[in-house]
Formats: C-alpha cells, structure tokens, sequence
C-alpha cells in the first residue's frame, strides 16, 4: 500500500512540475478532483468537516459526494494539486482515501428518447400557467378545498405515523380545516411577472413564459398571449420590449450552447409604480454594455410612453448573471432605487429583490387572517380594501368565509422513546424559557399590569406581516413585534419600511438566524415585556420548500411561544415541519409539543393550483 502511495505523490509531483503537459492531456480538468474509497456511512455533512480538516487553508468551491466517491472543485489548479497530495492516502475510517485529477464531465448526459425526438407539442401560455381560467372561480374554490382535504389526509396520516396523540380519527381531523378564502380579484393581479427571453418553435425572438423541459432536451418561449392574470400595462411592456430586443441584433441567451446575452425581463408592478429587471449574460466588450444600458433608459423611461404605449416604468435595474445560481447583483440604470406599494394603511418600499406577495389585495385577505389566528383581539384592517371590490363572480362567498374562535387542540403527552440522537443546538437560557402563562392570546388592557403581547415574525422578510398586524391595534393594545430574517437588505428595507409607518417604537428587526436570536431575545426588549409573563405569538413564513430543522428545533425550545401560525405556499412541502413540530418531546425533539388546531387555506394564486395555507398551532 506503502508503495502505491509513494507512486501516487510522485505522479502527482509531476503534474505539478510541468503544468503544461497535463493540460496537453485530453480530458483532465486540472481544477477539480476526484476523491475515491470514501466509507459509504457518512453523510454529505460529516463529509464536509473531514475535507475541511484535512485540507486546512485549501479551500474548496465546490463539492459533490456520491455515496463512496466525490469531486472536488477548486479555485486554482494549484489549490487542486494541494489538495491531492493532502488527500492521496490519507487514513480515515479504516479506508485510505485515493485522489487523482478529474476526468472532464459530458455536459449533455441526456441520450435522445422518443420524447424529445418527436415534435414537440406547443401549449399556450394560458393552458400552462393558468390551467383553471377556463373554470368558473367558484368551482375553481372547490376544486382547491378538495385538494386541501387531501394534504389534510396526508398530514393525518403523518402525524399518526410518528405517534402523534390527540389527533382523533382522520375524519374528525379534517375537521380543523377552514373553507378556503377567496381573492378579492382574480385577473390582472400578479404584481410581478418574470418573462424569459428566448426563441418560439419557429426559433424567432419570444419574451414570455416557458414551454419546454431541459429534461426533454427542450427549451422554448410561449408568449403571454390570453394569460389574464397578467395586467395590460405588463403585456405593453412585454410588447415593446419585444421589438427592442429583436433592434439590438443582439441573440437571446442558450442555456444548452451557453451562447447568446438576453436571458430574462422582471417586471414588478404596484400601481403607478413599475420596476424593469434585465438579466444578461456578461459582454466582453464594456462599451457596448454601456451602449444597451443607455438605450435601455431612453426607450422606457421616455415620458411618452405613457400616451403612446399605455406604460409608464419609473425603476430600471441591470443584472449580469453567468449561471442560474449566481448571487443577484443589481445595478440601478435609470429611475428610482425603489417603488411602494401600500397595504392594509402601510406603505412599503420594495427594492429589485425584496419578497413580496404576488396578489397584493389577496395578501390584505392573507394578512387580516394571521392576524385574527394570532388572537390580536381587534381585526387588523378590512379584508377588502376600498379600491379592491370583489368580483361578481366571488360575492356572497366572501360572506360565508368568517375565522370563529375555537379552543386550541391540547398538546399531546410528551414522551422519551426517540433513538435519535441528541441536539447539539445549545438550550435557550433557564431565565428565559421559564414557563409562561397557557392561556392563548386574548384581547387585553393598556394597563400597567398589563403584560403584553410579543409578537415574534419569523423570516420576516422586509416587515410586511408584523406592520400590517400591528398597525391598527399599536394604540388600543400592548404589543410589540421582532422580527428575525437572515437576508440584511430585507431587514434595512423592514427598518426603513417601519419608520415610514411610524411604528418604530412597536417593531424591531434583527438580522441573524431565527435559532440564535431566540437565545438573547429577552435583551431585543423594550421595558414593560418579559419573555417570562408576556404572551408570545410567532408567524413563520418560509420559503416555498419549508423551514430549516434547527428554525423548527428553536421554536419548540422556546418554551414561551404558545402559539406559531404557520404560513405555507406549498402545503405539501410543509407537511415534514408541521410534523417535526408537534411530534412527542425526544432527545432531539426537545421542548412541549405542538397540535395542529386550525387550517385556513387561502386563494392567493386564481386560475392555479396554488393556493396559501395559513396552520395555527398551540401548546
């Protein structure tokens, strides 16, 4: 073996010596290496912390670990050889690791199948991104309360798997499921549409949505053409745009030949205010980026615009992005860094990449709703706002979806007989998770004894949930809100976006992991709440694909917390949090458990399958 070794690190001595002879070879990339022998029992986490031991200063870009193999890319070839003689032979887990240069990878791994060698069948935008629009919206309700039944189903199930009490029979489960609530208007409300620029099946210059999979060696553009959803100002924007690109002589972007420079038109929306995000691929020349930019601006930024092409954009930004998964970099071109839009007596501001909902009148619905099932006594504001009627095609269901009150669901015995093993996660201070009071969130006095209510905002994003639910009961109502979000940007928007509401003294916004705030948050609050006696309310909104487990894991520790509203796009994909949640208290899953007591799902998406599903628990 001893021998094998040495002959390795003497190769690998002379690859390093002449450089120029490796890159002869064809098929080597001399930056990225391929590790073998690695013991099959270890995961991709464990992984990771050995490569960093062993590599030291060597730093890797990027690493993918298969099972008992792995690749390792690296910045330089000279890091990549660093890291080969570090590697060769290294003694671990009773197996000797081997590692050696890579051989280059096949881009297109896909073989032709019958699919991809046939025409392929085009549908039109408004069959892909609006299947139901030919459904009444009524019965477009009903379809999603079925589906709502089936997650329910689905989650009964779950529950039951992982030994979860109290959950009674599957039909007495769905009964905690609410009817779903409609959108106050179902065209024209996407206040943000991303429209890809690409080619047609006839290969001309398309900007609209797509319609081929990368799976099928497909890759086209449908324009938006009968997509209500989308508003007329958006489609003469598409439309202009259009001509635009077609003027530069300048090809879209190829994601199969990596050729081309147009990849993508954002358009955000909110009133009288219109953001325009181009993305491109980088050019060589800086000239002529400069000379698009320019042009850019004077074409949609011209005041005439308005009268002549029913648009007016007041925001432009530029973003050069090589691959998918690159860090979003804006560059403000021309107009304003920022556009407002106003919700339930907030404005906010929104910079190119702040989350917003993209129904902004189904989001007064979505919002008043946490607020209610958060026990904020009073409502926070009309569903429907003035300038938001709903359609006829809606009235008088709008009547029939009223949140009652209901006792909270009593949260199963815990229990000790989990295999897993222990967290690492360090507990929350003693001081602090002392238990707090059961009773759930009421209405309450502005008297001095008065404990109050905390209302935590988790992943809050730039403010929204917490200023809304706050913004009409800050003056009847002892209650203050944190919120915690990883993204910095978002939480300097939430600041600004507070004191523009002039609720700075009620709000504050704490950049940092939800996990690691929670331990220091009794020193997050001002005089006259306490962790201790005050009633805690959290809102966790994540994203589409659910919640980290050390988010999940922090929010049962914290003792205090009796009740956590739990806001999902994807229900689904909230199933695996909302278990992890309420099963029975184990080494891992320290901290009470909670119990589903209420779901209220929410139209949010018309003419869609989606839907938003809003899940109170309590402890």
């Amino acid at each position: 073996m001893s021998e094998t070794i040495e002959n390795a690190a003497q190769e690998v001595a002379e690859i390093a010596e002449n450089p120029t002879e490796a890159k002869e070879e064809p098929g080597i990339d001399l930056d990225r290496v391929h590790i073998q022998n690695i013991p099959s029992f270890i995961g991709f986490k464990q992984f990771k912390k050995v490569l960093e031991k062993i590599l030291g200063d060597v730093k890797s870009k990027k690493v993918r670990h298969m099972s008992d193999y792995a690749y390792i890319t690296f910045d330089t070839p000279e890091d990549a050889q660093k890291a080969i003689q570090l590697l060769n032979g290294y003694e671990y887990k009773n197996s000797v690791l081997a590692a050696h240069l890579a051989t280059t990878e096949v881009k297109n791994l896909r073989a032709p199948t019958k699919n991809n060698t046939e025409p392929a069948v085009q549908k039109t935008a408004r069959e892909s991104v609006t299947p139901l629009a030919e459904m009444e919206y009524e019965k477009q309700l009903e379809l999603k309360q079925q589906n709502s039944v089936k997650v329910m189903n689905k989650l009964h199930e779950q529950l039951q798997r992982n030994k979860v009490e109290k959950i009674g029979k599957q039909t007495e489960f769905r009964k905690r499921l609410q009817q779903i609530l409609p959108s106050p208007k179902t065209t024209g409300y996407r206040n943000k549409c991303e429209f890809t620029i690409g080619h047609d099946l006839n290969r001309d210059i398309c900007i609209g949505f797509v319609g081929g999979r990368f799976a099928e060696n497909r890759h086209f553009v449908i324009p938006p053409l009968n997509v209500d959803i989308v508003s007329p100002q958006m489609m003469s924007i598409v439309g202009d745009a259009h001509e635009f690109v077609k003027e530069t002589e300048l090809a879209p972007f190829d994601e199969f030949e990596r050729k081309g420079f147009w990849r993508l038109l954002t358009v955000r929306e909110f009133g009288g205010d219109v953001m325009l995000i181009f993305t491109v691929f980088p050019l060589d020349s800086a000239e002529k980026t400069e000379e698009v930019q320019k042009k850019i601006a004077e074409r949609f930024m011209d005041f005439e615009t308005f009268t002549s092409k029913k648009y007016r954009v007041c925001s432009i930004y530029w973003q050069e992005m090589v691959h998918i998964s690159d860090t979003p970099n804006f560059k403000l071109i021309a107009g304003t860094p920022y556009i407002y839009e106003s919700l339930l007596d907030c404005r906010f501001r929104v910079s190119p990449p702040a989350f917003f909902q993209t129904n902004s009148q189904g989001a007064s619905v979505l919002y008043s709703t946490i607020g209610e099932l958060c026990g904020l006594a009073e409502k926070v504001s009309e569903v429907v706002t003035a300038s938001a009627e709903a359609p006829k095609d809606t009235e008088g269901v709008v009547e029939k979806m009223e949140v009652t009150s209901e006792t909270p669901a009593e949260a199963p015995a815990p229990v000790d007989d989990s295999d897993a093993p222990p967290t690492k996660m360090a507990r929350i201070d003693p001081e602090v998770a002392a238990e707090a009071p059961t009773t759930t969130p009421s209405k309450t006095s502005t008297s001095p004894e008065d404990p109050g209510t905390i209302l935590l905002d988790i992943c809050c994003g730039t403010g929204t949930i917490g200023q809304c639910l706050l913004k009409n009961i800050e003056n009847t109502q002892k209650v203050f809100c944190v919120g915690i979000e990883m993204i910095a940007e978002a939480v300097e928007d939430a600041k600004q976006n507070a004191k523009q509401n002039k609720m700075e003294k009620c709000c504050k916004y704490i950049a940092g992991k939800a996990e690691d705030t929670f331990r220091s948050m009794k020193y997050q609050l001002p005089a006259g709440f306490d962790l201790r006696t005050s009633r805690v309310v959290g809102v966790l909104d994540p994203p589409r694909a659910g919640m980290h487990e050390k988010v999940i894991l922090a929010c049962r520790e914290m003792s205090t917390m009796r009740r956590l509203i739990f806001v999902s796009c994807e229900p689904n994909a909230a199933i695996n949090n909302i278990v992890n949640l309420c099963r029975p208290e184990s080494r891992k899953y320290s901290g009470d458990a909670f119990s589903v007591t209420r779901v209220q799902p929410v139209d949010m998406f018309p003419q869609t399958n989606h839907m938003e599903w809003i899940i109170q628990l309590d402890r």
